[in-house]
């Protein structure tokens, strides 16, 4: 063991930094949102990449403190960008752009798929990721500022709500008093606990 530590010249150092970065960098990554890699904007991105970068400089020999501070640093001018964003909509349109209308009335906008650098083969593979069959099912696509499609479906290949099923069942009811006809008595079921979100609320693990 000792022969192995020569070998690859080990420093009683390198443990404690090691287990101090990891920590600093779930730090930073918690202090700055929780948001998954797809979800993330542009500048999120950036800035994360630059974290990760940054973060193996003091195994090099780089000074930790300086590399705490900068990473710090990001964290704090994403933040402020963040906000940015949020009281001013051309901030927004800077640092993260907009949505942009792709697809609309089952027509594909090819020259705007141009200007955004996406081929008709990527949209088409995202939708039938998300179960849409042909492009005349969709009333308006957008590419999300996560680079994310989002579809909204025509009227008749929406799935029904629980509104527009009660609405179905008081048409039914109105007709069959209409007829005399008695309707078959559905009985309500207990609605089961939703025991993920209890786990949530009352942060407690609920036992199995």
């Amino acid at each position: 063991m000792n022969g192995f530590m020569r070998v690859i010249d080990f420093h009683p150092n390198w443990l404690w930094q090691a287990v101090v970065i990891l920590l600093f960098g779930v730090l930073l990554i918690r202090v700055s949102g929780r948001k998954s890699i797809s979800q993330m904007t542009i500048p999120q991105t950036v800035i994360m990449i630059s974290i990760g970068t940054l973060l193996v400089q003091p195994v090099s020999g780089k000074s930790i403190t300086l590399s705490f501070i900068i990473g710090a640093i990001f964290v704090a001018t994403l933040s402020v960008i963040d906000q940015l964003q949020l009281k001013w909509d051309w901030a927004e349109s800077l640092f993260s752009g907009h949505a942009k209308i792709i697809i609309k009335n089952g027509k594909l906008r090819a020259r705007r798929l141009r200007k955004m650098k996406m081929t008709v083969d990527h949209i088409e593979m995202q939708l039938r990721q998300n179960g849409i069959e042909q492009l005349e099912d969709i009333e308006m696509a957008t590419v999300e500022q996560s680079g994310q499609i989002a579809c909204l479906l025509v009227q008749k290949k929406r799935p029904a709500t629980k509104e527009d099923i009660a609405a179905l069942q008081r048409d039914l009811a109105v007709i069959a008093k209409a007829l005399h006809v008695q309707l078959p008595s559905q009985q309500k079921k207990k609605p089961q606990e939703a025991k993920l979100f209890t786990e949530i609320e009352n942060h407690r693990k609920q036992p199995r």
